[in-house]
């Protein structure tokens, strides 16, 4: 009983220190764009800030290309460090940062083509235009470093070393706060200023992860590449649930941008601006949790070690309501003061919306990382297609059709409501997913069962 108590405990102290700089990594992630938008709320405006939210998905989905290629070469390379197989996960994280730098480069010439029409698809008005057109030309340029530097950050944790990620991205962090500063409101290059701050942040965080795997004590080490379909097609399988769940971010706030034009209006969605930069902190947050435990569960599947596994899963999901708990609670103790970093109090009639629709909107909160955490759980496990029903599910389908319902059932109402619904929904599939698994995993806890 005392080596089983002992085992739990050495299992837990693993858990978080994976999970700190998980979380903190994700945390300044987060600011990186609240930054941005706290800065140009205040320094420019509510319509500069609607710009640089519309911009969003296409930054989610830069970060989702970035964690397809990531999740996968990090479920790989953990589990043949379990098996001792070492070569093995060099090549595969060989392989990551090759894809990941030629896509980078592929998109960002591509987007810049494309850019006007890029802006129009996401949303951009007449007003707005010109904004979101300043604000996404900077990003396309710096978009391969966020690419690189988003992967390497899982990879650290992939490689030992959990707290290169905290230290590493709260650098950039602090970097692009401190640009953020001197371009938008000393400078008063507005959406340019906070695009270039951002850009430049990534570009700090890319070299000097690139730095550790090169000249430092890593684990896992460049080689010379070998171009192996079998490999990239295993990554990117993996990596597909993870990958949905960062997309869906993007997905979300094109959705609810659309409906919240239709029904609130152009102040509607400066609010609605606000809301998102606190949402995509919760989402990080969760996938933050996710990321802490997946190395984790790959490492004990290597290992075949279920017991390590399932109490892992346990650790996550209580940890995912702890934050639950805690940013529902923040959003409806201290509304005003969330909703007032972002825009100068003067402005009524985007203040008024945005108190009443985080009140409720924050519900949601309370239950976004179950789902988050099982999908991750299951791509640990590299049972994709259990993985991918979860995402998929949480982030468009039941969202689509909550969206598509509410709003015009109950209105403005029905548009905040709108996260708790789709989340409850997708979290009694995920349930009913997971137990059924659950008794299968028992038995044969170490092959893939899709």
């Amino acid at each position: 009983m005392q080596q089983q108590v002992s085992q739990a405990t050495q299992l837990a102290k693993e858990f978080f220190k994976y999970l700190i700089p998980s979380v903190s990594a994700m945390w300044f992630f987060s600011i990186y764009t609240m930054i941005d938008g706290i800065f140009v709320g205040r320094g420019v405006g509510p319509l500069a800030l609607a710009a640089v939210n519309l911009s969003m998905p296409y930054i989610n989905t830069v970060f989702a290309i970035s964690l397809l290629v990531a999740i996968g070469s990090s479920t790989l390379i953990t589990f043949y460090l379990g098996q001792d197989e070492r070569e093995k996960s060099n090549e595969i994280f060989t392989l990551n940062v090759i894809i990941l730098s030629v896509l980078g480069i592929t998109i960002s010439v591509f987007s810049l083509i494309v850019l006007e029409e890029i802006a129009i698809f996401l949303g951009a008005t007449e007003d707005t235009l010109l904004y979101v057109k300043d604000y996404l030309r900077i990003i396309i340029i710096f978009s391969t470093f966020f690419i690189v530097a988003y992967s390497l950050e899982v990879l650290v944790k992939a490689d030992g070393f959990p707290i290169y990620s905290i230290i590493f991205v709260m650098l950039a962090a602090l970097i692009n706060i401190l640009l953020d500063y001197i371009l938008v409101i000393h400078l008063g290059y507005g959406v340019k200023g906070a695009a270039l701050a951002t850009g430049f942040s990534q570009l700090i965080s890319c070299i000097t992860f690139l730095i550790h795997f090169i000249l430092g004590k890593s684990n896992l080490k460049f080689v010379k590449p070998k171009l192996n379909f079998t490999l990239i097609k295993s990554i990117l399988t993996i990596g597909t649930p993870e990958s949905l769940t960062e997309l869906s971010t993007g997905f979300t706030t094109f959705a609810f941008n659309f409906v919240v034009i239709k029904y609130i209006g152009s102040y509607g969605l400066a609010a609605f601006s606000i809301i998102m930069y606190l949402n995509n902190l919760v989402l990080m947050t969760m996938i933050g949790v996710n990321q802490g435990m997946q190395p984790l569960i790959s490492f004990y599947n290597g290992k075949n070690d279920y017991k390590s596994i399932k109490k892992l899963l346990q650790l996550a999901l209580k940890t995912s309501l702890v934050f639950g708990l805690l940013f529902f609670v923040s959003s409806q103790l201290f509304t005003e003061q969330l909703v007032s970093l972002f825009i100068d109090t003067a402005n009524k009639q985007a203040l008024k919306i945005s108190l009443v629709g985080l009140k409720i909107f924050s519900f949601g909160f309370l239950i976004c990382g179950f789902n988050i955490i099982f999908s991750g759980y299951f791509t640990a496990l590299k049972e994709t297609k259990k993985a991918t029903i979860i995402s998929s599910l949480r982030g468009y389908i039941l969202m689509c059709i909550v969206l598509f319902i509410l709003p015009a059932a109950w209105g403005n109402f029905g548009i905040w409501v709108a996260p708790l619904f789709y989340e409850a929904l997708s979290l009694s599939v995920t349930l009913v997913i997971y137990f059924k698994s659950k008794f299968a995993l028992k038995e044969t806890p170490y092959v893939s069962r899709n």
